[in-house]
């Protein structure tokens, strides 16, 4: 009886390692999942910085070529007003000597 009472022990003790065995089994699975998951998010994360990052440089470059192309609007609207009169005042003078 002692021996049944040993063996039934030892089968027991058996057991809770296998369990334990499986819960480490387990948890070392969910761990290398969590571990997975977040390299693709770190990965995804670092990929979308770089795009703000260059998104941004873009948008600068962007900025400087409005403000030059309206300084080019602004001189080109100042020429074309200063030739204007001079055509306008030309015009006027040509009509008035035919007139004449």
């Amino acid at each position: 009886m002692l021996n049944s009472n040993l063996i039934l022990i030892l089968c027991l003790l058996g057991l809770t390692s296998l369990a334990r065995a499986g819960d480490l089994s387990a948890l070392q699975t969910a761990v290398h999942i969590a571990q997975d998951d977040m390299k693709k998010a770190k990965e995804e994360r670092d990929a979308d910085v770089q795009r703000v990052s260059a998104a941004k440089k873009e948008l600068e470059r962007q900025k400087i070529q409005l403000e030059t192309a309206r300084k080019n609007a602004f001189l080109s609207e100042s020429r074309y007003l200063e030739s204007k009169k001079k055509y306008d005042k030309a015009q006027a003078a040509l009509d008035k000597a035919w007139k004449q």
